[in-house]
């Protein structure tokens, strides 16, 4: 029972190789434009004693954040990084470059985070990365699909390629599920209080890692007693997006309302999640794309070069 619920939702995931391949080229390109805009030699020159390793970065040896906690050394790891990932969104040398992509952004969030910056924006994608190092994303929408059109190998079946997609809707619908859990498992009724959305916006607006640009949060003190229905909805949101994944119609409500709501801690709270949204192109049906960009080009190319445009 348990095997044909999960063949139906990877079948519902629109998994083929071009539509996996998308998706990778979006996870990847995605941290690329993120490296890039990254200034990684500013990072180089903290010194390496004020890192505090956790997890698997325990295991590696002093030396080699010695080395790499440098100016010199943070821009040979930003080099190595974006030209990983450029091959990665661009599809070339695939089974090798995600693997190297994963790792490097993996080493390169846990130096962050080492350092006492938690935040968990990029961690859903680090997960992504992960999945599709594993996965058969280079048999569509790759150069290395390109290069192969003379000796195509043999293409799996379409489940393999809907569950990576499949497993990465569920990764996001569990971090918003989490997270709405967590807030009634350790508050309760009591997040719901009037106050819990003005504090919240006034502390991460105006806290030592943002600047005080904007100060919209002090405004919801004025407006107390609209924040508990505002908290109330996002709590059900959250909880509720795993439908995400069952319901294309209620898929759209919900996407809809975390591109709203993500752009209003922006101005609320001064907390972005630009990652997190991005991703939200896991759940688009680039199988459904790609055959209306086929079936137009096709529409295109019977018209006659003397029919009217329309």
């Amino acid at each position: 029972m348990e095997r044909r619920t999960l063949t139906r939702l990877a079948s519902a995931a629109a998994g083929d190789a071009t539509a996996l391949g998308v998706v990778r080229a979006v996870v990847s390109g995605v941290f690329l434009v993120s490296v890039l805009l990254t200034n990684f030699t500013n990072l180089g020159r903290l010194p390496a004693t004020l890192l505090r390793p956790a997890g698997f970065m325990q295991l590696l040896p002093w030396s080699l954040y010695d080395a790499v906690m440098t100016p010199r050394g943070m821009f040979a790891l930003m080099c190595a990084t974006a030209v990983s990932l450029l091959l990665s969104t661009v599809g070339l040398w695939t089974g090798a470059t995600t693997k190297t992509s994963a790792l490097l952004v993996l080493f390169y969030q846990g130096l962050l985070r080492n350092l006492g910056h938690f935040n968990h924006d990029e961690m859903l994608g680090v997960y992504c990365l992960v999945v599709l190092a594993f996965a058969p994303c280079g048999d569509g929408f790759s150069v290395d699909n390109f290069l192969r059109r003379g000796r195509v190998r043999a293409r799996l079946s379409e489940l393999a390629y809907g569950y990576p997609v499949l497993l990465m809707r569920a990764l996001m619908a569990w971090v918003y599920f989490s997270s709405g859990l967590i807030k009634l498992r350790y508050s309760g009724a009591r997040y719901f209080h009037p106050d819990t959305l003005p504090a919240l916006a006034v502390r991460h607006s105006l806290d030592n890692l943002h600047d005080t640009r904007f100060r919209y949060a002090f405004d919801l003190l004025d407006h107390r007693a609209y924040t508990t229905p505002l908290v109330a909805l996002v709590v059900v949101w959250e909880l509720l997006f795993p439908l995400a994944i069952f319901s294309k119609r209620a898929r759209w409500w919900l996407l809809g309302f975390g591109v709203v709501f993500h752009v209003s801690t922006l101005f609320l709270m001064n907390i972005f999640f630009p990652h997190l949204l991005a991703l939200y192109l896991v759940f688009v049906d680039w199988r459904g794309v790609a055959a209306r960009l086929k079936s137009w080009r096709a529409r295109r190319g019977m018209r006659a070069p003397g029919d009217p445009a329309g």
